[in-house]
């Protein structure tokens, strides 16, 4: 039975939409406050040029209802399309409403005018209204609206409904301590750590929503909520449960706080919540697979430094003493978060990340996961995001993807259904990021302005394993650069840390001033490409005395449109270092030795077909001719964002 959606589309409920999806079609009903026109369409970026457009009404003179299907050039009444494609159903209007209900084809093949529907990405709703109709009828007659607006929508996915709850199940709140967002800042990240209620038994957390403050919805960008695993957690811990808080990856955040690495609740921007399936549940309590201590890790956006501004939002987690089959667990993959995601300006790019077929040989159980839900995240150049599955080098149906990837629309997606990774896959995420826009690097780290490039799969049985990604190796970086040698590296001394690196009475002294209020919280701006600074140039002579983060910086170095091409054939073809990091080892940990890994090689999956004769499908960027000075032009076929098996440049 073919299921219907509703959302309203603005903050004062004057339009509401519903719509059903079909095999071939979708069936639209638009509610609005007004006796007017009324706009409705869809955008490849949420503006109006290349939109497809759709304006209708009733004709207040004559009751006749209209309906146009148009495209938009730009910011003027958009154009009445030569083959109308949308089919009116049913319209009316009363003193202070017009309801209009039609059905649009997903792919119209109208290559010119219209836009290709997708049924798995995002897809970017642009609407509006006015008070009058077309004057005499004239389509291209019409007053600027008075109400305008865009929301991003998955229009074959299910929105979230809070399920109905027996008396079994119960809520856990974690709050923001009023988190003061300094005026110089424009991101902070705040860690908070906290304690799970006392339970008499294993319980099962089934899903949670957000808690954000009306007057910061602006602010919040993104909540995660990591289990904390050490042995003797409460030595450790225990101390915390009375502080607000710290920065995260700060100066004054504690060592201890970098064994919380397991996520349990991926939040970003435009999420609603999520909830699990009724076979699993994530388990409470280390005495029974789960956690007893969680860091919550908020990340607040400020981009006009505005001043005053306090924040409590948070977490309602749900979790229930009747007991799934089966514990789930999170698995994050995807490039690791590092300075060493470069993003050169003004290109259209392609960074990869890759869960090595040894990490997941070594570290899932014979039968493999199962996985039921994904979750994709980058910041603002991101624009479109694939997680590719790769087992006896042959490409799987792809995991989890979203073409037309928006910052401000990041939700929590079922699979359709379910998926096993089994020991020896691999799993390659994708991100094309597009920094057209910016004169300067950008680099990754945790800055909304920086960049990522993650995946969280949302799976089953529940395993050790937590974070399986890789970055290109700093021998593969200096060699794209031509870097040959540098000057060695100081090393810090060591303190009176224990074997876990934690030194436990500094560690006391830091909880009791954060109390007490006697040690100031120590805000700064964290920029990880900083660490480039320490690593000086000895050869060759054209760099000698210049650091790492000169030459990454300086603009000769992405004016030379070779060494762009090599550095992109590099980030995808050269080597990488492995990440994969168990529940109980700390977040970046150093000296340990880079594992190095290559791109995998497979037999990619073929392009979908199409009943049209080209693809039109919003959020696809159509791949450059393959520059030939590139050695991989030569050794694979270029075609359809695959380069033989690798990811094609945008």
């Amino acid at each position: 039975m073919d299921m219907m959606h509703q959302v309203t589309l603005d903050h004062m409920g004057n339009f509401v939409l519903k719509w059903t999806p079909r095999t071939e079609d979708i069936v639209f009903e638009v509610h609005v406050t007004t006796t007017g026109y009324v706009g409705f369409g869809f955008s490849p970026n949420g503006g109006m040029t290349g939109s497809d457009v759709i304006i209708g009404g009733v004709d207040d003179a004559t009751s006749e209802v209209y309906l146009k299907d148009r495209f938009a050039t730009g910011y003027v009444v958009p154009k009445v399309d030569e083959v109308q494609d949308v089919q009116l159903l049913e319209g009316y209007q009363n003193g202070t409403h017009t309801s209009l209900r039609f059905s649009r084809p997903w792919n119209t093949c109208d290559e010119e005018e219209d836009l290709k529907l997708s049924k798995e990405d995002t897809v970017k709703i642009i609407w509006s209204y006015g008070t009058s109709d077309p004057v005499d009828g004239n389509p291209m007659a019409i007053s600027k609206h008075i109400e305008r607006g865009t929301k991003s929508l998955y229009l074959n996915e299910p929105r979230l409904q809070l399920p109905e709850f027996g008396s079994d199940v119960q809520t856990w709140d974690l709050r923001s301590p009023n988190v003061q967002l300094p005026g110089d800042l424009k991101t902070l990240y705040w860690c908070k750590l906290f304690k799970i209620p006392d339970l008499p038994r294993k319980t099962h957390v089934i899903g949670y929503v957000p808690i954000i403050s009306d007057d910061n919805i602006q602010h919040v960008h993104h909540i995660l909520l990591y289990e904390c695993h050490i042995p003797e957690s409460e030595r450790y811990f225990e101390k915390w449960i009375g502080v607000d808080g710290a920065q995260c990856f700060g100066a004054n955040m504690p060592v201890s706080w970098k064994y919380c690495t397991t996520p349990i609740i991926a939040w970003a921007i435009g999420g609603e919540g999520s909830f699990t399936p009724d076979h699993v549940g994530f388990p409470l309590g280390e005495e029974h697979g789960g956690s007893t201590y969680f860091m919550m890790e908020m990340h607040y956006d400020n981009p006009n430094l505005r001043k005053g501004v306090v924040d409590n939002s948070g977490l309602r987690i749900f979790h229930t003493e009747k007991l799934r089959p089966n514990d789930a667990g999170i698995l994050m993959l995807g490039h690791d978060i590092s300075p060493i995601q470069i993003v050169p300006p003004r290109q259209k790019w392609m960074t990869t990340g890759i869960c090595s077929s040894d990490c997941t040989e070594q570290t899932l159980p014979a039968n493999g996961i199962n996985v039921f839900a994904g979750f994709l995240h980058a910041h603002l150049l991101g624009r479109n995001m694939t997680l590719r599955h790769i087992r006896d080098r042959k490409e799987l149906p792809v995991i989890q993807k979203d073409l037309n990837y928006d910052f401000n629309f990041q939700e929590t997606r079922k699979l359709r259904k379910e998926l096993t990774i089994y020991p020896g896959d691999s799993i390659i995420a994708e991100c094309g990021l597009d920094s057209t826009a910016r004169s300067v690097p950008t680099f990754g780290g945790f800055g909304t302005e920086e960049e990522m490039c993650l995946g969280f799969l949302y799976y089953y049985p529940r395993t050790d394993l937590t974070f399986c990604s890789s970055r290109p190796s700093r021998s593969n970086l200096f060699k794209t650069l031509g870097i040959k040698e540098i000057y060695p590296q100081h090393q810090p001394k060591g303190g009176t840390q224990n074997a876990y690196g934690i030194d436990e009475e500094a560690e006391s002294r830091l909880a009791e001033g954060l109390k007490s209020g006697n040690i100031d919280s120590g805000l700064r701006k964290l920029d990880l490409a900083q660490i480039f600074r320490f690593i000086t140039i000895k050869a060759p002579a054209e760099y000698e005395n210049q650091t790492l983060y000169d030459i990454l910086t300086s603009e000769d170095t992405w004016n030379d449109e070779a060494l762009v091409q090599r550095f992109q054939d590099a980030v995808i073809n050269g080597d990488h270092a492995q990440q994969c990091e168990m529940k109980t080892d700390s977040r970046g940990q150093s000296g340990k030795e880079e594992i190095i890994i290559t791109f995998p090689d497979f037999q990619p999956l073929p392009p979908p077909a199409d009943k049209c004769t080209a693809n039109n499908e919003i959020g696809v960027w159509r791949p450059l001719a393959c520059p030939t000075q590139l050695p991989s032009c030569n050794r694979y076929q270029w075609f359809n964002r695959i380069l033989g098996n690798r990811p094609s440049f945008f």
